[in-house]
């Protein structure tokens, strides 16, 4: 180096470089390039991210209930401690 101070010896990792070109779009290309064209059910998009359009993905109303119940409450308008709350342990 210009100063004198020894070079430093990084170099790229290529298990890493490799596994960031992984994304969840390109897994998601690779299997619907991969359905069998001759089969001709319905495809439910994984990559659609809102299930609430789909009827069968439908919330259960004990956990709708569950989160109103907790809302009312007031008992959780902040931030919960580091080790969360003995409820949802």
């Amino acid at each position: 180096m210009e100063n004198g101070s020894p070079r430093w010896g990084f170099r790229g990792n290529d298990e890493l470089n490799m596994a960031s070109e992984i994304t969840i779009r390109g897994m998601l290309n690779l299997l619907m390039r991969n359905l069998n064209e001759a089969d001709h059910r319905t495809t439910i998009p994984l990559g659609h991210g809102d299930p609430s359009v789909f009827p069968c993905f439908r919330t259960t109303s004990v956990a709708e209930d569950a989160i109103a119940d907790a809302l009312r409450s007031g008992k959780f308008n902040g931030y919960s401690s580091t080790v969360g709350i003995l409820p949802a342990r």
